[in-house]
């Protein structure tokens, strides 16, 4: 792939060996290309009219009953449920 654009940084030398783990364990050939999908991951997530994809930590009590609600038939997966209680309140809120 050829980038017309080159940007250079100054970054700490443990960040630099953070970030080589990380290519190293994701299988990114380079720092570059994973700096590369930082970018874009970090310009997905400032523009506008966007679907964002969020990072949830749950207890593990309410994992357990997200999937026994998926067990019980009333969502697909797990995700799918989050989704439909996400939408649902979203709704209730805007109501108000």
């Amino acid at each position: 792939m050829s980038v017309p654009y080159r940007i250079t940084i100054r970054v700490s030398e443990d960040l630099i060996e953070k970030l080589q783990e990380i290519v190293d364990k994701q299988n990114y050939s380079s720092i570059s290309d994973a700096i590369r999908e930082a970018i874009n991951d970090f310009i997905k997530k400032n523009e506008d009219n966007k679907i964002t994809d969020v990072d949830l930590k749950l207890p593990g009590k309410i994992y357990e009953q997200l999937e026994t609600e998926v067990k019980n038939g009333n969502a697909v997966s797990i995700e799918d449920l989050i989704r439909i209680i996400l939408r649902e309140y979203a709704k209730a809120k805007t109501k108000n």
